[in-house]
């Protein structure tokens, strides 16, 4: 049997940059987001005026990296997360702030944000996915 999967598309992708950068603007904090479909391929990206230029890459890693491993970023030992970022020429990474959007269970991409601290980077990740959720 057939299991339908949801899948992020553009008309999500863009909702959830909008709380994104909402969330960001209201904190104070300018960011980097990308946000994936479950395959890690780009649905959406956004620089905010401001954002740090070298977390477009660890931003958009950190989606990639959520979506693979259908888990937040972050939570590897130290010495792992190193590896991993060495391993995968920086397609993946360990820095916080990298989140799986999972819908009825199942994976259906992820958004990377980096710019901020790492908690400022999980909580406009976390506005975006709580966007999404109370549109569906």
């Amino acid at each position: 049997m057939l299991n339908h999967r949801p899948e992020l598309d553009d008309e999500a992708a863009l909702l959830m940059l909008d709380a994104a950068r909402a969330h960001a603007q209201s904190i104070g904090v300018p960011q980097n987001i990308a946000v994936v479909d479950a395959a890690g391929r780009m649905l959406a990206f956004c620089r905010m005026k401001g954002a740090k230029f070298h977390s477009i890459d660890t931003s958009t890693a950190k989606a990639v990296t959520a979506a693979s491993i259908a888990a937040p970023t972050g939570g590897a030992p130290s010495e792992f997360g190193m590896l991993l970022g060495v391993t995968t020429q920086g397609q993946f990474t360990n820095l916080k702030g990298g989140l799986p959007v999972m819908i009825d269970g199942q994976l259906a991409g992820a958004i990377g944000v980096g710019s901020g601290a790492p908690d400022e980077d999980v909580a406009v990740a976390q506005a975006a996915i709580d966007a999404l959720m109370a549109a569906l």
